[in-house]
């Protein structure tokens, strides 16, 4: 399966070749046959697509399609969040239209109290002096994006982007073994600098070590 993206859309081929002499041709070549359509912002597959799909070609479309989008999406929260709780970009932009009301005063002289307004809502605003060290920038929080990380993961396998487990085998199977190794690096035994989460927050007091 291959995509063609189209603007905001993303088009899904399968691809099958036909070898020299099927049917009379007199060499070989690809037919590409459409199978549907979503949106390159989709975080999800839609449940009627999905059931067109196999599970390799939903776990490729999870991949190229949805993950990149879900990750894009929080990314966008984030900063979206982040530019609403900033006021500098505010003063900013406070400053430029201040400096295009001065000009064009020259022109046009506004009331008294429309200015001492302006004063008035600079003064209440907290700055930074002399005996306030600066505020330093948020740290990214590890944890917080873990969460969100495997909370994006449990959506993503509800709405079956890996399918259903085989009736055997399934310890053999990707999603299996990954899983495998989210836990180790969750709640694994090992210590040391690569040892799991669990050992981490033990160490540093903020979880509790089981007793024997």
């Amino acid at each position: 399966m291959h995509k063609k993206t189209r603007g905001k859309t993303a088009c899904l081929y399968r691809s099958r070749w036909v070898p020299k002499g099927t049917e009379g041709n007199t060499h070989g070549y690809a037919v590409q046959t459409f199978v549907g359509s979503l949106s390159v912002d989709a975080c999800s597959l839609p449940t009627e697509l999905a059931s067109r799909l196999t599970e390799q070609e939903r776990l490729y479309v999870e991949t190229s399609i949805c993950r990149p989008a879900r990750e894009a999406a929080e990314q966008a929260r984030r900063e979206a969040q982040q530019r609403e709780a900033d006021p500098l970009w505010r003063l900013a932009e406070a400053a430029r239209l201040v400096d295009e009301s001065e000009q064009r005063s020259q022109q046009r002289r506004v009331p008294r109290e429309r200015v001492q307004a302006v004063r008035n809502a600079l003064s209440r605003v907290q700055v930074l002096d002399s005996v306030e060290p600066p505020t330093p920038d948020p740290r990214p929080d590890p944890l917080q994006d873990a969460l969100t990380a495997v909370r994006a993961a449990a959506t993503a396998v509800r709405a079956g982007a890996y399918g259903r487990a085989p009736e055997r085998g399934v310890r053999s199977t990707y999603p299996y073994r990954l899983w495998s190794d989210i836990l180790e690096a969750v709640s694994g035994t090992d210590s040391g600098p690569t040892g799991s989460l669990m050992r981490a927050l033990q160490d540093r007091g903020f979880a509790k070590t089981k007793q024997r």
